[in-house]
């Protein structure tokens, strides 16, 4: 045989080695291309995108009056014991063994920008409760934490008994003062104030609270103001 009959066969099956790898190279490629775009739909929740912000999330996005190291300052409610013996507990657990627990701790919420305990110590009957606590939040956000008054004092008087021993009721008065528009929060909303600055206004209302007889815990149902105060006639204190 002359040298073109061996050079052929030579060459057609180093051409066929050379299809063969190529094809093997195309289809670890094309598998490595699809198990990379798996994972990743894997990890942007099954296709949808990112999963929705939760409660604890949206929470922490939202500003505060707390201020640093409250523990050993006088509590906001004005019971002259500090905040770390008295409603900084409650907010803590988010359980109110009394009504008049829930009542003063409320009131540290509201003076203090405390969303997250107003949604706690409301109770699913109350009006304004809300099933979507992340979109509840940012409404108290917006509209429901009275940022246009700065909570001066807080007068409580006793419990009272209601039809069974998980109701019960407490008349109260809260006292306001309007912020003046410089206040750091309203300026970052770009709000106006809505009272007049320093003017002090008096809030009165017997609250109705309900008991959860399986954990004993007391939380809001709902209040009748008994007052009309410029700046809050749509308003109660309340979540």
């Amino acid at each position: 045989m002359d040298s073109y009959g061996f050079r052929r066969p030579l060459s057609c099956l180093f051409l066929l080695i050379i299809v063969a790898f190529a094809s093997i190279s195309v289809t670890d490629a094309a598998f490595a291309a699809k198990k990379k775009k798996a994972g990743k739909k894997a990890s942007t929740n099954k296709g949808f995108g990112a999963p929705p912000a939760t409660l604890e999330e949206t929470l922490a996005k939202f500003p505060t009056r707390m201020p640093p190291n409250p523990a050993s300052l006088d509590c906001p409610c004005g019971s002259e014991k500090t905040y770390g013996n008295c409603c900084g507990p409650l907010h803590e657990s988010q359980v109110c063994p009394t009504m008049t627990d829930v009542l003063r701790s409320r009131y540290s919420a509201f003076k203090w920008r405390n969303i997250g305990h107003i949604i706690a110590t409301t109770h699913p009957t109350c009006r304004d409760y809300q099933e979507d606590k992340v979109a509840w939040a940012k409404d108290l956000n917006k509209e429901g934490m009275f940022d246009s008054f700065e909570f001066v004092k807080l007068q409580v008087g006793p419990e009272e008994a209601g039809a069974n021993e998980n109701e019960g009721f407490i008349e109260f008065k809260v006292t306001m003062k309007g912020r003046d528009e410089e206040d750091e929060i309203l300026k970052a909303r770009r709000r106006s104030a809505a009272a007049v600055a320093g003017m002090e206004t008096v809030v009165k209302e017997r609250s109705r609270f309900l008991r959860d007889p399986d954990i004993g815990a007391w939380t809001y149902a709902s209040g009748d103001v008994s007052s009309e105060v410029a700046g809050l006639e749509d308003a109660k204190l309340n979540s």
